[in-house]
């Protein structure tokens, strides 16, 4: 049976023992908040040494705080910077049609490895006299794009071509924002610019690596043969980088 003084020796004991829980709280709180002041002076040394890394000193140079810093040359360029293609260099992009003034972008297997051949032009006024591109096919499948630069009205092409398709050459007029899917081996073109009211956008991309291209000559009258460009490719050309003071000239016979 518990006597009464048991029962005030443990309250006594009790609030002896809280009093103590509380002065550890008080002590672990300033502990806490010494090592988190500490710690954050430490990081805002660290921020200090390193904006001084990278503030210019009296001759132009970067103060030298550590000895470990890498210098440009000794940095490594960027793993995935080989399949962009505004961040290749010019001998690395102008390879082939991507040497041409003509193309915003082009790539292909010789420009991006693994890349299969794309290309993106605009197409303005100049485009309704230059030569048509003559009736050919391809071992690929294809699609074009043509795209309209008028933000307000993105559904008006603002210019007008034709597409020729088929042994039979039948005609279609396109004068809106289209995408044309040319199966493996089907006669296609001659394409021509009819007219152009605002400069368009025209992709071409081909199911394969290099342009591949049968030209078909004989499907135009001779006497109009000299209205197109006809094209022959196999696929299995290389295309190499190319001084821009070395181009156009013939190259030497091997």
């Amino acid at each position: 049976m518990l006597r009464r003084e048991d029962l005030i020796n443990s309250k006594e004991k009790g609030e002896n023992d809280m009093r103590s829980l509380k002065m550890e709280t008080v002590r672990t709180r300033r502990r806490f908040v010494k090592d988190v002041a500490v710690g954050t002076a430490s990081a805002a040394i660290a921020g200090v040494l390193s904006a001084a890394a990278s503030m210019p000193t009296k001759d132009g140079g970067a103060a030298a705080v550590s000895s470990s810093a890498q210098s440009p040359a000794e940095a490594e360029e960027p793993k995935y910077r080989k399949y962009f293609l505004n961040e290749l260099k010019p001998e690395e992009r102008e390879k082939g049609f991507g040497a041409q003034n003509m193309f915003v972008v082009f790539s292909d297997r010789d420009i991006i490895e693994g890349c299969q051949f794309f290309s993106a032009m605009f197409m303005g006024e100049a485009a309704t006299k230059t030569l048509g591109h003559g009736p050919h096919k391809h071992k690929a499948s294809e699609v074009l794009v043509a795209l309209g630069t008028d933000p307000s009205n993105p559904r008006d092409l603002g210019a007008k071509f034709e597409v020729f398709m088929g042994a039979e050459m039948e005609r279609h007029v396109v004068d809106k924002p289209t995408l044309i899917y040319i199966p493996p081996n089907t006669i296609h073109c001659p394409f021509r610019v009819i007219e152009v009211r605002r400069p368009f956008i025209f992709i071409q991309s081909q199911y394969a690596y290099k342009l591949e291209e049968t030209a078909l000559r004989d499907l135009v009258p001779a006497d109009m043969r000299n209205k197109y460009i006809f094209i022959d490719a196999d696929g299995t050309q290389v295309d190499e980088y190319v001084p821009p003071s070395e181009r156009g000239k013939p190259k030497p016979k091997k």
